[in-house]
């Protein structure tokens, strides 16, 4: 499925692996009180997967009003011994033979053509610290959907380049709320009538405090 027309489908129910719980119900995921984020990253010891879940983690106190999955082509047990069983405090879902990646079209790059001058950063850093690459290589871009209940897909950006995803915690909020607000203008226009206290927004109840006013 090409990602450019996910908007509007629903993510089948599966269950998925944390490096920490296995079988976890992706339903279950997605019936939380605030919106859910989902960002495909490549492998958990790629070096563009470790800036960015750095970022995330540090910046995490700014994810008020909405939730995050990462998704990393690795196994539960890699990643585990990689934290040495330490929680994380967002979901991440390890996906190593990539079938969420393949069922959404998660694209490849090959080369430079998947590279951004941030990229070119994050790999020089780590080439210092001894990584090594294959720069021929195809390489994996990043998705990032905004999900509903029961795996509805509210919003979706594919990534041109490997750093063409949420750059921290703050901006993954200012998208759920702007998809908010455009779906809120949506039911206005599709209901003229109705007035701002008894708007209602399909499969978003309880989305309303994007603000943060409520901490």
């Amino acid at each position: 499925m090409k990602s450019e027309h996910l908007v509007g489908t629903s993510i089948p129910r599966f269950t998925f692996d944390t490096p920490t719980t296995p079988g976890n119900d992706f339903y279950k995921l997605c019936e939380g009180e605030h919106p859910l984020v989902m960002i495909f990253l490549p492998a958990f010891d790629h070096p563009v997967t470790r800036e960015y879940l750095t970022r995330y983690l540090q910046t995490l106190p700014r994810l008020r009003g909405v939730r995050l999955a990462c998704v990393v082509r690795s196994s539960p047990r890699m990643v585990a011994k990689a934290t040495q069983g330490a929680e994380f405090p967002f979901t991440l879902i390890c996906d190593a033979p990539g079938v969420l990646y393949g069922y959404l079209g998660v694209e490849q790059a090959r080369g430079i053509l998947s590279w951004s001058f941030a990229a070119q950063r994050i790999y020089k850093a780590a080439k210092e610290q001894g990584y090594r690459y294959n720069s021929n290589a195809p390489q994996q871009l990043p998705l990032t959907l905004v999900v509903g209940h029961m795996g509805k897909i509210l919003f979706t950006h594919s990534g041109r380049s490997q750093t063409d995803l949420p750059e921290d915690c703050a901006a993954i909020r200012e998208i759920t709320r702007e998809v908010v607000r455009t779906m809120a203008e949506d039911q206005r226009r599709a209901h003229p009538h109705c007035s701002d206290e008894t708007l209602t927004l399909p499969d978003l109840v309880g989305w309303d405090d994007l603000d943060g006013s409520s901490h």
